[in-house]
């Protein structure tokens, strides 16, 4: 992917100033490589992202300069950026939203790289339609580990009934991710994947931690169920990271699982090549969370 100096560069109805401005220095990938990538997975990323509120990170100068994350329109993002706004328990809350194509470029023009999405839509907030168990391990647990995690807690969900998702993060980590019927409440949600993880601590305590203190996390696993929080997001499938090697969030076949080799392995020009030979997205399952009978797994 290469620009052109002084060549007008218009994706999906957006104008991309400045597209030779170099924003991994490192790899060499201009503001226009990274334009042109998620004008190309706009159709995968969207379903990810769509009437959601997102946090976005914007780097306008470059992942090696000062990047910053941005919630609400401000001034600049363009028309097809929507703004969102709505009180909950006596505090106001203001994102953003898209719902197109246009939208998705508009926020690329004005430097951003990371997109980061809730759990719930804006059409029903309260009630999140996925369930996030993102795996982030200490340096020094190999990677192996991390994949025989999320086998185990894919497992655990099947007995329940649950079909999930993987994805490999762009970071060190796996999410798996639950589709659901938006039926639940955030804090339901959040106490059934809270349950899971503890029960997994409990089995395996020399592996696994599920708190958010640091200084427990040596040598392990940190099962964050927190993702469930209101409030919380997550990185979207098919984003970019702000990471030297420009890595990218993929969503993956639990048949990947075996040959992946790390969690930030996938470049622009790899995943390009992996959309390229599939179809249109298939819609999720549609499924409900089961109510636990204990406290137990």
């Amino acid at each position: 992917m290469k620009n052109h100096p002084g060549e007008a560069l218009i994706l999906h109805g957006v104008t991309i100033t400045h597209p030779d401005r170099v924003v991994y220095k490192e790899e060499r990938i201009c503001k226009g490589d990274v334009a042109r990538y998620y004008a190309a997975v706009a159709p995968f990323l969207l379903r990810d992202i769509t009437r959601r509120p997102i946090s976005l990170l914007r780097c306008p100068s470059g992942i090696q300069a000062d990047c910053f994350y941005q919630r609400n329109v401000g001034s600049g993002l363009g028309g097809h950026v929507h703004p969102f706004a709505w009180d909950y328990k006596g505090q106001s809350y203001q994102y953003i939203y898209v719902t197109d194509e246009m939208g998705l470029m508009q926020m690329i023009q004005m430097g951003v790289i990371e997109i980061h999405p809730w759990g719930a839509t804006i059409d029903s907030i309260h009630t999140p339609d996925r369930m996030i168990f993102d795996l982030d391990p200490d340096p020094t647990v190999p990677f192996s580990a991390v994949k025989q995690a999320a086998t185990e807690i894919r497992q655990l969900l099947t007995k329940s009934g649950l079909t999930s998702l993987l994805k490999c993060t762009g970071g060190k980590g796996l999410h798996v991710v639950v589709p659901l019927s938006p039926t639940r409440r955030w804090d339901e949600v959040k106490g059934w994947a809270s349950t899971l993880a503890h029960a997994m601590v409990e089995e395996a305590p020399d592996r696994f931690v599920a708190t958010m203190t640091k200084s427990k996390r040596a040598g392990k696993i940190f099962i964050d169920y927190f993702r469930n929080d209101y409030t919380a997001t997550s990185i979207a499938a098919y984003s970019l990271r702000a990471r030297p090697g420009a890595p990218v969030a993929v969503p993956l076949q639990w048949r990947d699982l075996g040959t992946l080799k790390s969690a930030d392995q996938f470049g622009m020009t790899a995943v390009l090549k992996r959309i390229a030979r599939q179809q249109r997205p298939k819609p999720l399952p549609i499924q409900q969370l089961p109510v636990l009978k204990t406290e137990r797994f």
